[in-house]
């Protein structure tokens, strides 16, 4: 094999490119030969790797063992933690009692043995009974609660709240919340002590406010005296809010977020107000279900009343599954064989209508028989009311005589099938749409005046 020289090399590139093209330049030949020649110059060699320790030599080896990753591949895998996800579409009745008497009742006053009956009805139902905390906590989205569940409420801090209806939800192992107002709490007579109280608090029951001194908070008139000024009354309201929670929570050592308005009574400067001094949550006395649209200063509560069931029925009635007290109350939805509605009901329930006096109206067609005089209409915020039946068309209806001041209104229908026949009740609501209600209509205007003029009750009859 002949060799050739570097040099002979260029020698004979530069022979070539020469007569190829005698314009090329020798200086930028020389500069492409001299790039040629650098880039085909032998690189050194690595310098040696240093000699491994026999710790190193023995991790080496380790990591180099095929059955080292197959080892962890065989391990078992750690369950991922599992997403919450919130369940908004539960349904919560906050019920309201008083006081209580060993028998007898009224409006305001329980018999004991009526109160038991109702607690049994809930049990034996398998109605969920949860405590305020946690309405409150699913209502801030930190924990779900059952699809249908009760919260049990007492206001004022009367003793026969201790004495008859405590022994009672102890043996049924019912959380409730007592709502007490200032001047009430250990002050004799029929109210009750600190002891009391914190013996029910050890049992797991809670405390919210129910104000100084269960006055009207919407009204400015003193209890004894003129009315307040705005600036009185503003500082009025703060004094009902905040020294009611600071009293409960120097003498309970625990902390107070609940509060119930007095008579239900609350308006946009007492919400504002509660808010600001600390209250999470405070509920009315409006009969209607607690769902995950209503507000956290506005949970509705329906209170039950010692001389009717209604209020009861009504709340312990869910979707689709009737009461707790009684077998014979019916869903607003309920069904015939045929799949038809079983009592028509206007306006339909969870409908929203823009009419502030509407026409409210139930056809009894399909329910084959009933007793008119047992039928009795009650709509919240008028309560009974003289509702007309028509025995030829089956129908009962009632027309609302002022405009309705709520976005919500509940209804409640009973009746008898016969006059022997068990009570049976229908509740339903629907909502006014304020806001259209008072938006021009889109109708045109008639070229000739109507022929008469409806009989409606006017603005200043009603006083609005």
């Amino acid at each position: 094999m002949i060799r050739r020289s570097p040099h002979r090399l260029v020698l004979a590139l530069l022979a070539l490119l020469i007569p190829l093209g005698g314009s090329v330049s020798c200086d930028k030949v020389k500069a492409k030969l001299q790039r040629l020649a650098e880039a085909n110059k032998p690189k050194p060699p690595p310098p040696p790797e240093p000699a491994l320790t026999p710790e190193e030599e023995k991790l080496d080896k380790t990591l180099q063992d095929p059955n080292l990753l197959a080892g962890a591949a065989m391990e078992e895998e750690v369950p991922k933690a599992q997403v919450f996800e919130l369940n908004k579409s539960s349904v919560v009745s906050i019920l309201g009692y008083h006081d209580f008497r060993d028998r007898g009742g009224s409006p305001m006053l329980i018999a004991a043995d009526r109160f038991r009956q109702q607690m049994k009805a809930i049990k034996d139902a398998k109605i969920p009974v949860i405590p305020m905390r946690d309405l409150l906590a699913w209502k801030k989205g930190e924990k779900n609660i059952p699809d249908e569940a009760i919260v049990i409420t007492m206001d004022d801090g009367w003793q026969g709240v201790y004495q008859y209806a405590f022994p009672v939800l102890k043996e049924f192992g019912f959380p409730f919340t007592m709502y007490l107002y200032s001047k009430y709490v250990n002050i004799g007579g029929r109210s009750m002590t600190w002891d009391q109280i914190r013996e029910m608090i050890a049992f797991g029951a809670e405390v919210g406010s129910h104000s100084v001194s269960h006055e009207n908070m919407t009204s400015k008139r003193a209890k004894r005296g003129k009315d307040r000024t705005e600036a009185d009354q503003q500082l009025w309201i703060v004094s009902e809010l905040k020294d009611s929670k600071d009293f409960l929570e120097k003498g309970l050592h625990l902390p107070v977020t609940s509060f119930a308005y007095p008579f239900g009574n609350h308006n946009d400067v007492i919400v504002q107000t509660a808010q600001q001094v600390g209250y999470e949550t405070a509920v009315t006395v409006s009969p209607q279900k607690v769902t995950w649209d209503t507000p956290m200063a506005k949970l509705s509560r329906y209170i039950i009343h010692g001389d009717s069931d209604t209020n009861f029925k009504m709340a312990t009635s869910f979707h689709g599954r009737g009461d707790a007290g009684s077998e014979h109350i019916l869903a607003a939805d309920a069904k015939d064989a045929q799949g038809n509605a079983l009592v028509d009901l206007k306006p339909e329930p969870n409908s929203s209508v823009t009419d502030r006096r509407p026409v409210i109206t139930a056809n009894l067609t399909r329910l084959g028989s009933v007793e008119p005089s047992s039928i009795k209409l009650r709509v919240s915020g008028f309560g009974n009311v003289p509702a007309r039946f028509d025995p030829d068309t089956f129908t009962v209806k009632y027309q609302v005589p002022h405009k309705i001041r709520r976005e919500d209104c509940a209804v409640s229908l009973s009746f008898k099938r016969a006059a022997t026949a068990p009570e049976e009740v229908v509740t339903w609501k629907f909502k006014i749409n304020l806001a259209a209600a008072y938006l021009p209509k889109n109708d045109e205007v008639p070229l000739d005046p109507p022929a008469a003029v409806p009989d409606v009750v006017t603005d200043k009859q009603t006083g609005e």
